[in-house]
């Protein structure tokens, strides 16, 4: 399989071409390679170290979450060539996919996100451009406390815990979605997990009596790109290895 029929496949799984995203975002094949994909790189982030790492292992082609293409047309100088120039030398093929792969059903970041925790009776959460991109559902009772605890056994990461109280009822959506803390108290749910948010977020929390827990924007977004990697050794055969670079963030 090369890399135009395994994107076509991809954009399909993923829904690429029906999630709207940030217009800095473009989804799906952003660098084209020769020959049959023998193996993947999966990172969350593409950068000048992920891309050695890809090397490395020996790997044709990168799938990951932040692509190299954001903010429109830039001229290929500096890094930027760097990465490009290093990527096309190597024949080093990638696939970015941001929301849909936050946001898929069953590979998605949100949806490992749910599987660590435990959360039950899901249902969609979270609005962004007016789509649901997270999920919110119901825990056994548990500290705030508690949860950063167990939060942090799962993913491997510190937690910040803002708040106090008895958590049943939880939101979350990954990475950087601390202002959907506010869709979270409207509904009434004890807590909302996501990656990193601002100070003010922290007031937020306080005055609108919801737990918030900011586990990372990396450490909450390696699930997705795990499980797609996961998902194409089975359906093909296609070796895959997730390249970690976490950035503490």
């Amino acid at each position: 399989m090369n890399i135009i029929q395994l994107s076509h496949y991809l954009d399909d799984l993923l829904n690429v071409k029906e999630i709207k995203d940030s217009s800095n975002a473009m989804n799906g094949l952003q660098v084209q390679n020769n020959g049959d994909i023998k193996k993947i790189g999966l990172c969350v982030d593409l950068c000048m170290a992920t891309i050695k790492k890809a090397i490395f292992a020996k790997c044709n082609m990168m799938f990951v979450h932040h692509g190299i293409l954001w903010g429109g047309l830039q001229p290929i100088r500096g890094n930027f060539y760097d990465k490009i120039h290093t990527m096309v030398h190597e024949n080093l093929g990638l696939y970015s996919a941001h929301l849909p792969l936050d946001m898929h059903p069953v590979l998605g970041n949100n949806k490992a996100l749910v599987d660590q925790i435990g959360l039950e009776e899901i249902k969609p959460f979270g609005e962004y451009e007016g789509q649901k991109i997270g999920f919110k559902g119901k825990l056994k009772p548990l500290s705030a406390e508690a949860l950063g605890i167990k939060l942090e056994a799962e993913i491997g990461s510190s937690v910040k815990v803002i708040g106090s109280g008895e958590v049943k009822t939880l939101g979350l959506v990954s990475g950087g979605a601390a202002d959907i803390l506010r869709q979270a108290a409207a509904e009434g749910l004890d807590a909302y997990l996501t990656g990193e948010g601002s100070n003010h977020h922290f007031h937020e929390a306080i005055e609108n009596d919801c737990v918030l827990l900011l586990a990372g924007h990396y450490a909450t977004e390696t699930g997705g790109v795990k499980a797609v990697g996961k998902h194409l050794e089975e359906q093909f055969g296609i070796q895959t290895e997730f390249l970690d670079y976490p950035t503490g963030m």
